[in-house]
């Protein structure tokens, strides 16, 4: 699962940036940054300054909220989830070429691609690892390099270049083909679906695909 957690990663990138660019300038995916944002249009005052955030934050939640509540009896499901993820930034995809970048569906894209991002990072629960919000992936990476640690750790350091890379492809394409970054970010999850039926030679003994190492198993570090 490690190859389609670092295509997951890559989604990220690609959907974060186009948020930050286009979408009113929330990330779709890391949430604590939102929180901050909003919290600081809330101490000036600011509503028109809120509201953005504020939608991201909701987005995102009511997402893991449906994708969690969804599965909750299949534990181990994971393309059925990522499908659906699909569904919704091909939606994106379509609308975002239909309207491009007009204010009164600005707050609406957000929340939809928001709303991905929560159920992708509900779904990459059951890989072990965390896609969308990587700060804990590159602590723990840093120090194994550092230290010395498990190598998982640092292999898991390719989601975040997977998500730099991502997001600088997706900076590239804003400027000439405005319609194009949504539709990199389908492409790149069917690519991610592509490869769950592969063996993974990085999945710890005894787990099965999309289920999570028992405690103890890896010491990997969900970011």
């Amino acid at each position: 699962m490690a190859t389609a957690s670092t295509l997951l990663a890559a989604v990220a990138g690609v959907v974060d940036l186009w948020a930050v660019t286009s979408l009113g300038g929330p990330f779709a995916g890391v949430v604590t940054g939102n929180l901050v944002t909003a919290g600081g249009a809330a101490g000036r005052g600011d509503l028109s300054a809120l509201w953005p955030p504020l939608v991201a934050v909701l987005g995102f939640g009511v997402g893991v909220a449906i994708w969690s509540f969804a599965w909750r009896g299949r534990p181990h499901a994971v393309g059925a989830p990522l499908l659906v993820e699909l569904g919704v930034l091909v939606a994106l995809a379509v609308a975002w070429a239909v309207t491009g970048p007009r204010s009164a569906v600005v707050l609406v894209l957000l929340g939809a691609a928001a709303l991905a991002m929560g159920g992708q990072s509900s779904t990459a629960l059951r890989l072990g690892e965390s896609t969308t919000y990587l700060t804990g992936t590159l602590t723990g990476g840093l120090a194994a390099l550092v230290a010395g640690g498990s190598r998982g750790r640092v292999v898991a350091l390719r989601q975040l270049g997977a998500l730099v890379v991502a997001a600088a492809v997706a900076a590239l394409l804003l400027g000439i083909a405005r319609w194009s970054v949504p539709v990199l970010a389908v492409l790149l999850l069917v690519a991610a679906l592509g490869t769950l039926g592969r063996p993974d030679r990085t999945r710890v003994a005894g787990t099965r695909p999309g289920e999570s190492p028992t405690p103890g198993a890896t010491d990997r570090t969900p970011g």
